[in-house]
């Protein structure tokens, strides 16, 4: 999937040597299908590995890369080069990234509705809840509404600003002025309790 280079792959052996045992390199990329895409390396220890990860086998190495940020990574190049003062670092280049998932004059709703589908409500999901969105204005103010756990949760107000407001900004830059809850909280017997 991902061409790594000689050199690069020589770069990643050396920097892995310096790690725990089992310890791999992750290349993912955040707010896939956004304005606000980006990619990146990191270590990836043992304990770091989801079930939504896939492996693939270099020289003397694993590459982590989970299944949602596969379909930009195609095609995609990591190299290690040295630049005028001899400073050597990596480059990595990758076609599809800045593929959308939705048409590119597509509205502000629709995209937004495909974020919340692939990126915001699978982590909510952990908890038992979702959020759905109900209206996106061109000024870039966003209602949205908590069902399942999310709904009557006391962490409502950090997962609406400090998850998805947040989230929002970075995917959509300068899109976004503020994200409103429109639900009537109440506890159910699905409310998620932090403490359980």
């Amino acid at each position: 999937m991902i061409t790594i280079t000689d050199k690069a792959q020589e770069y990643f052996v050396q920097l892995l040597a310096t790690q725990a045992p089992n310890t791999r390199i992750r290349v993912f990329v955040s707010n896939p299908g956004t304005p606000g895409v980006e990619c990146g390396i990191l270590y990836c220890p043992e304990d770091m590995v989801t079930g939504a990860d896939d492996f693939f086998q270099y020289h003397n190495f694993e590459l982590v890369i989970d299944k949602s940020s596969q379909p930009y990574l195609v095609d995609a190049v990591i190299d290690f080069k040295y630049d005028d003062q001899n400073k050597g670092s990596l480059t990595f280049k990758a076609p599809l990234l800045k593929r959308q998932d939705v048409a590119d004059d597509a509205s502000l709703y629709d995209k937004l509705e495909a974020f919340f589908r692939t990126t915001i409500n699978p982590s909510l999901a952990a908890h038992g809840g979702f959020a759905k969105l109900i209206s996106a204005t061109e000024d870039g103010i966003v209602k949205v509404a908590f069902g399942g756990g999310c709904r009557g949760c006391s962490m409502v107000n950090i997962t609406l600003k400090d998850g998805i407001e947040s989230n929002l900004k970075s995917a959509f830059p300068g899109m976004i002025k503020e994200v409103i809850d429109t639900t009537e909280h109440e506890i159910t017997d699905q409310t998620y309790k932090p403490e359980d």
